[in-house]
């Protein structure tokens, strides 16, 4: 599965050569082969692009292992960060975890359980998805992570990565409360039902320090779990539902600032009941591909992008009303008042998790190999990116040009500026100018994430010249310029 491409490698086994590439939904993230080794079911961890202001929806990716080609996209509607995926060995239906963000409504509803819920979906055969919460009104269920049924078909076992838990699923219950609902409860009310995990949750297991990956044994005895910061495997046993043992894997033993502020940002424990935690937003520091709803200017004011934290260090100020001037305020009392709801991180934490967004990295650039040179349309996209006069002559102004709010190694200028982009829910037009490193990988764009691709930016919210002087520019010079966006 490739993340960045959007898009699914078909290899020949003998040879090891990728014979055919499949286009996927956003960010490919798991899969699963049916029990009939007909169907291979792909999660996507990031909503598809939509129009402003409207919920997310995210796409199951069905493959045909016959013919190696997509015979079905289903979309699961109100989710997003689909990742683990099991079939049930009837393969009748396949298990994927998500989350369901509820990013039309202000984060004040964080205090009633209903900012970011957690859950997972049934996909059956014939396309029919269900969703149902794994949360309770007194404790959430963050970032389930991933999922294993037993040989048996009785359990299936989910981990929450941001709670250091696994929740074991009595699937007989969950079948029997999904069966006895009406159409109109299934579509309408159980999937956001903060109640109904009681139900079918037979227990939650403790573990190590952020599971994510689980996997069951074939005898159906014992469950492995994959503790990613705590460099170890949690062993259930599935008689006794209980973590009986650790398997240590050789990590390193210092708990530095930097290990310490990553356990921090992956932790839901500062929120409100445990609802989310850093990564629910910024999965693995990048984005969700949401926007967001911040009540401090009133319901439905100023809704803003979910901006990337990979390689933001040195591209203060924060915020993309650039009111933030260092991460410090962005990630402490300032989050406490209007995300998390809970004390804010005391200095010791701060200054840990502060450290650790520092370090997150940016992945190469698929668009530019190290050390591979431009290619022709991405060399006549840089000339347009600096050039200093429009087609027909005229003079660029100076501030109107791309080379000068978005100039290297970090391509941005650091301020805040008025490119027309206010629509009418801004309380102000001035915003913070983004970095440009791996911008083809950060969709969607500008400070509201009306903008789905680059090209929008300047083909849809751009009627003015207003965001750089682009409406004399040809589709072949526009094309040319977005190829060289993607190499930065």
């Amino acid at each position: 599965m490739n993340t960045s491409s959007d898009s699914i490698s078909v290899f020949n086994t003998v040879s090891l050569k990728e014979v055919k590439r499949l286009s996927a939904g956003r960010s490919p993230w798991s899969l699963a082969l049916s029990p009939d080794h007909s169907t291979i079911c792909v999660t996507n961890n990031l909503a598809q692009l939509a129009e402003f202001r409207t919920e997310p929806k995210s796409e199951i990716t069905l493959i045909d292992t016959k013919t190696a080609t997509v015979f079905d996209r289903r979309p699961a509607v109100g989710t997003n960060l689909l990742q683990g995926v099991a079939w049930h060995p009837s393969g009748e239906f396949a298990i994927f975890t998500h989350n369901r963000t509820k990013n039309l409504v202000p984060m004040t509803r964080l205090m009633q359980g209903w900012t970011i819920t957690n859950g997972i979906g049934l996909l059956w055969k014939d396309g029919r998805i269900d969703q149902v919460l794994l949360d309770q009104p007194d404790l959430s269920f963050p970032d389930a992570a991933d999922v294993a049924i037993t040989p048996d078909g009785n359990l299936a076992l989910v981990t929450s990565s941001s709670s250091d838990r696994v929740a074991v699923v009595d699937i007989t219950k969950l079948l029997s409360l999904l069966q006895s609902a009406s159409a109109y409860e299934r579509e309408h009310v159980i999937p956001n039902h903060l109640g109904k995990s009681a139900d079918f949750i037979l227990k939650h297991i403790t573990t190590r320090t952020n599971p994510r990956g689980i996997l069951i044994t074939p005898d159906g005895k014992r469950a492995f779990v994959a503790t990613t910061l705590d460099d170890s495997l949690t062993v259930i046993d599935l008689a006794s539902l209980e973590a009986v043992d650790r398997i240590d894997l050789d990590g390193p033993k210092e708990i530095t600032q930097v290990r310490y502020g990553e356990r921090l940002f992956n932790n839901a424990a500062i929120t409100f009941r445990r609802q989310f935690a850093c990564h629910s937003c910024h999965p693995d520091g990048h984005i969700d591909g949401v926007t967001y709803d911040i009540e401090a200017d009133g319901i439905g004011l100023s809704p803003v992008d979910n901006r990337t934290l990979r390689g933001i260090l040195d591209t203060a100020p924060f915020k993309w009303e650039g009111t933030n001037p260092s991460l410090s305020r962005q990630c402490g009392a300032r989050l406490s008042v209007f995300f998390t709801r809970l004390a804010p991180f005391n200095p010791e934490q701060l200054a840990a998790v502060d450290r650790y967004i520092c370090t997150i990295p940016r992945p190469a650039n698929r668009y530019r190999p190290l050390g591979a040179s431009l290619t022709e349309a991405q060399r006549r996209g840089r000339e347009i990116f600096q050039r200093t006069s429009t087609n027909d002559g005229r003079m660029i102004p100076v501030e109107n040009r791309c080379a000068t709010c978005h100039f290297p190694p970090l391509y941005t200028d650091r301020r805040t500026h008025d490119i027309g982009s206010q629509h009418k829910t801004d309380r102000q037009g001035k915003f913070d100018t983004p970095h440009l490193n791996n911008i083809y990988d950060s969709a969607p764009y500008l400070h509201n994430g009306m903008a789905n691709t680059l090209e929008e930016i300047w083909t849809r919210f751009n009627p003015y010249d207003t965001h750089g002087v682009t409406n004399d520019m040809t589709k072949d010079q526009l094309n040319d310029l977005v190829e060289y966006l993607k190499t930065l």
